[in-house]
This record gives C-alpha cells, sequence and structure tokens, in this order.
C-alpha cells in the first residue's frame, strides 16, 4: 500500500493557487501554538484548529452587537431635534450601502450554485464508481454460480465410472484422475470469486462509498435551498430598507431594524462555518490521495484506486480464477482423447465440450471484468470527482465565505444607520398647528339667525379692536328709531377687566366682525352679506372670557 501510494504523487495533480492560500491560513490550538495542517477529522487537534478558526467570526459577532447596543444608547439619550431635511444623508447612505449589499448577497447566490454543481458532480462521479462495483459483485456471483451448477456438479465421473470397452487401468486411473483435476481447478476459480464477493460486501463496520454519497447528498438537498431561501430573504430586506428609506416610512425601517439584527447575527455564524469549511477544504485538496489511500474503513476506494497496477485485488483474484479455468480447459481436452478411447460407444465429446463451452463463457465474463476494474478507468472517476470538489466547489465555497464576510459588516452598518434614521422619524415635525385652532369664528356656511345669540365655547379668535369700534358705533347711535328700526341685530358678548360678562350687546345687523361699519355699503341680509374673517391681530379667547 505504501508503494502505491508513492506512485499515487506522480499523478496527483498541482494544487491550485486557491488551494495553496486556504491551506497558508495558519493552525492554532487553545494555547496559540501551530499545528499539524495535514488534513485529518478524526484527530482532535485538528479540529480544535478548525474550531479556533469559526470562532474569528463569532467574536466579531459580539463586538458588532456590543458597538449596536452603544450606539443605540446614546441615540435613547440624543433629544435635540432633527429637522426633515437633515434625514437626506442619512437616507442615501443606506440606499447606497443597501445596493452594495445586494451585490454581495449576489456574489453569495452566485457561489452556493457553483458549490451545488460542484458536489453534484461529485455525486456523478461517486455514483458511477458505486455502480461499477456492484456490477462487478453481481457478475461475479454469476460467474461462480455457473461454474458450481455446470461444470462442478455436473456428471461427468458417473459417465466413467462404468467398466470401459477397452479395460486398461493406468488410462482409467489417469481419466479419473484428470477429470478430478479439472473440477479441483474450477473450484479453485470459484473459490477466487468469492473472495471478490467477499471484498465487495463490505463488513458492518465498513464505511461503504454508497452510506457515504446517501449521506452527503441528502445534507446536499437540504443545504441548497435553504441557502437559497435566506439569500433571498436578504434581497427583500435590502429592498424594504430601499423602499422605507425613499418613503420615510417608518413601519418598513423598524421591520428592517428588528429582522436585520437577525440576519446579522445569521451571517457571522455562516461565516465561521464556511471559514472552517473552505480552510478543511484546502488542506484536503492539497494531498486528497493521502486521506482517501489512508482511510481505514474506505475498503472500496483503496482496492480499486489507491492500488496500482499489479496490486489490485480485484484484478488479482480475477486473474487467479482465470488461470484456473484455462487449467480446466486443459485437463478436460485430456478427458476427452482418453475418454473417446476407453468409451467409443458413448458421445463423451458431446458432454465435454458443453462443459467446455461454459468454461469459454466464464473466462470472457473474467475477462470483461478485468478491465471494468483497471485502475486507469475507476482513476478517470476519481479524478473527475476530486475536481469538481477541489475546482467548482472551493471556488463557490469561497465566495459564499466572502458574500457573507461583507453581508454581515454591511447589514451591521445598516442596522446602525436605520436604527438613526427611525428614531428621529417618530418625532413630531416642529411647526406642526393643531387644525381646530384655525377654524374661523364663523363657519362660511352657516347661515345664522340674526336674533340668535352667539356662544362662544372652547377657544375662537376675535380682533378686539373691531369688537370694542362696534360697541362705540352701537352705543354712540341717536335716535330710537334707530335703534328700534335696526332690524334684528347680533348680540355680541363683552367682558370686563377681569374677563366676567357684563351682558350681551346689540350689533346692528349691517355690521361685520372684521370690519367697520360703512355707512354707505347696502343691506344685504345678515352682516350686510359679508362673512367673519379673521385678522393677523388675533387673540385666543379662552371660555372663562365668557363667563
Amino acid at each position: 500500500m505504501q508503494y502505491g501510494n508513492v506512485i499515487m504523487e506522480h499523478h496527483q495533480p498541482a494544487p491550485s493557487f486557491l488551494v495553496q492560500l486556504l491551506h497558508s491560513v495558519p493552525h492554532i490550538n487553545i494555547t496559540l501554538h501551530r499545528v499539524n495542517d495535514t488534513f485529518n477529522p478524526n484527530s482532535t487537534v485538528y479540529t480544535e484548529s478548525l474550531g479556533i478558526l469559526a470562532s474569528i467570526p463569532a467574536a466579531l459577532l459580539i463586538i458588532s452587537l456590543v458597538f449596536l447596543l452603544l450606539y443605540l444608547l446614546t441615540r435613547c439619550c440624543d433629544r435635540k431635534p432633527r429637522k426633515p431635511k437633515s434625514h437626506g444623508c442619512q437616507k442615501c447612505t443606506l440606499i447606497f450601502f443597501a445596493i452594495i449589499c445586494c451585490a454581495a448577497i449576489g456574489l453569495g447566490l452566485y457561489g452556493n450554485d457553483d458549490l451545488h454543481n460542484g458536489v453534484l458532480q461529485i455525486f456523478g462521479s461517486g455514483r458511477k464508481i458505486e455502480q461499477l462495483i456492484l456490477n462487478v459483485r453481481n457478475q461475479t456471483e454469476m460467474v461462480k454460480h455457473n461454474l458450481k451448477s455446470k461444470v462442478v456438479l455436473s456428471e461427468l465421473e458417473q459417465i466413467f465410472e462404468q467398466p470401459p470397452h477397452r479395460p486398461n487401468v493406468t488410462a482409467l486411473y489417469m481419466l479419473h484422475d484428470t477429470v478430478k483435476m479439472a473440477k479441483d481447478n474450477t473450484t479453485f476459480a470459484i473459490n477466487a470469486l468469492e473472495t471478490i464477493v467477499y471484498l465487495t460486501r463490505p463488513a458492518y463496520t465498513d464505511i461503504t462509498l454508497k452510506s457515504l454519497l446517501d449521506t452527503y447528498e441528502f445534507y446536499e438537498e437540504l443545504r441548497w435551498p435553504i441557502t437559497l431561501g435566506f439569500l433571498t430573504f436578504l434581497l427583500l430586506l435590502c429592498i424594504i430598507l430601499m423602499i422605507g428609506a425613499t418613503r420615510s416610512s417608518r413601519c418598513a425601517l423598524i421591520f428592517f431594524s428588528v429582522c436585520g439584527l437577525l440576519a446579522v447575527t445569521v451571517c457571522w455564524l455562516l461565516s465561521g462555518i464556511y471559514l472552517a469549511s473552505a480552510v478543511a477544504l484546502g488542506d484536503f485538496c492539497m494531498k486528497p490521495n493521502d486521506f482517501i489511500c489512508s482511510h481505514p474503513k474506505l475498503k472500496d476506494v483503496q482496492y480499486t484506486y489507491c492500488s496500482t497496477v499489479g496490486t489490485n485485488r480485484y484484478v488479482l483474484r480475477l486473474n487467479e480464477s482465470k488461470v484456473h479455468v484455462d487449467r480446466a480447459k486443459e485437463s478436460l481436452e485430456t478427458v476427452t482423447s482418453i475418454g473417446m478411447d476407453l468409451y467409443p460407444g458413448i458421445q463423451i465429446s458431446s458432454k465435454v465440450n458443453k462443459i467446455n463451452g461454459e468454461l469459454d463463457d466464464s473466462k470472457r465474463q473474467l475477462t470483461a471484468l478485468s478491465v471494468m476494474l483497471d485502475r486507469r478507468t475507476v482513476a478517470e472517476h476519481y479524478a473527475d470527482a476530486t475536481r469538481s470538489l477541489c475546482e467548482g466547489g472551493l471556488l463557490g465555497l469561497t465566495l459564499m465565505l466572502l458574500a457573507s464576510l461583507v453581508s454581515a459588516a454591511i447589514l451591521s452598518l445598516l442596522v446602525c444607520v436605520d436604527s438613526h434614521t427611525w428614531i428621529y422619524l417618530t418625532k413630531k415635525r416642529p411647526g406642526y398647528e393643531d387644525k381646530a385652532e384655525t377654524t374661523p369664528l364663523f363657519p362660511a356656511g352657516a347661515n345664522a339667525s340674526p336674533a340668535a345669540p352667539i356662544i362662544a365655547s372652547g377657544t375662537m379668535t376675535v380682533n378686539r379692536t373691531l369688537l370694542h369700534a362696534q360697541t362705540a358705533t352701537s352705543n354712540g347711535s341717536t335716535g330710537g328709531a334707530a335703534g328700534a328700526g335696526a332690524g334684528t341685530g347680533t348680540l355680541i358678548p363683552t367682558s370686563g377687566r377681569n374677563g366676567t360678562s357684563h351682558g350681551m350687546r346689540g350689533a346692528s345687523g349691517h355690521h361685520t366682525l372684521g370690519r367697520l361699519p360703512s355707512q354707505h355699503a347696502p343691506m344685504m341680509g345678515p352682516n350686510n352679506g359679508k362673512y367673519a374673517t379673521l385678522s393677523k391681530q388675533c387673540k385666543t379667547l379662552e371660555s372663562n372670557d365668557f363667563y
């Protein structure tokens, strides 16, 4: 086996630059000392070094969460109002980095697809090798059954138990010995085939190629759609963030803050897993044959791929079986020549030829099996699988690692800026006025009766200067007929110095609230056809001004 490994080194392709780069990552243990970087998942020291590499993104996650906590604490203590125009820079920052994050996520999608395609090619090559071994086992079982039933259990010896027509003890003894030799050689050929069946049927504790393929194929069927769904979710988050930033939607920004914090955590954790996996795969791809051929429980791989010409146990047993079949055929030729002399009346040649034909068919099948198990044919499948894993698969995993690191860093920044934005969007804008304060005292569509008193409730806006002018005009009118002939007037409340109501004073019907009376203005209904207007010099009157 050692000789085979030495021979395999010359046929092993040179590792790529990416493999060398990942393999050059320092492997340290818990005491910060360098350890052996040879791929060996069964070693606790090696797995410990991979765990330390995976903990680096986890440490970055803790640092980012602590920084975000401190940042939000400072934002909560900042109560200074912000102008609406000051949010423009923050929104542009959110949109710009959201676009960059989308590009990083797209790189992750591309890497996920490359990794998936590489793994599928590995499964395809592995299934070909598995089918080859299964065909060898089935055909070997069939050849073994034919030799045992049609040659060993034949009635050839019973024919020669009868007394010969020409008595010749020496020839008869030689005939029986030759028949026994033919059956013994056939038995030896069957035993060699049974060894192949035993080698292709692994023990319970062995790891078969089929079990490995089934296990990893199940994991890949889960990994690929879950990764695709998570990256799509990150894209939707970035789109929601851009929509919320452009429309100043607090709901969208708050939703991104909550989900973005969860996405940041998952991205950093995935970065640790991808980093450890990429470094381990780089270590494996430096010398993949060393690990494959040194694994103690991968017998199928060792017997078909790791052995060199002349050391393949399958081919050796097949060649041994063919040698015994050839010897059995030579013995049958001797049996035919001697038997025809001793038993001329019996059709010896027809029965011997039938057995001889069965031996010829078995030999052709054994030759075909030797071609199937040729190392060059098997090595081609293994080379395709190794190339798919160490080129396409490793490149896809590296792209996913970079995308996860960049996405985690950008999402951490976006959560900080987004939290800074929506916190100030929740505050009340300056200059906001209640609509009730701008409501006119007398609505435009009101047709109040002139005789009905006007009672103010709540707050209303009145120009006090105009009210006093109207009061003086009403009191200064001469003649009782003027007061009586004024028709119907409006009642305006007057207040004393302390705000107490002294009564209701009448005003002429042609007076308006915000305008002095005009002597030339025609009398057109209540308030001279005019509606109440408000002046800039208004004062809010409370309800206690009237009561």
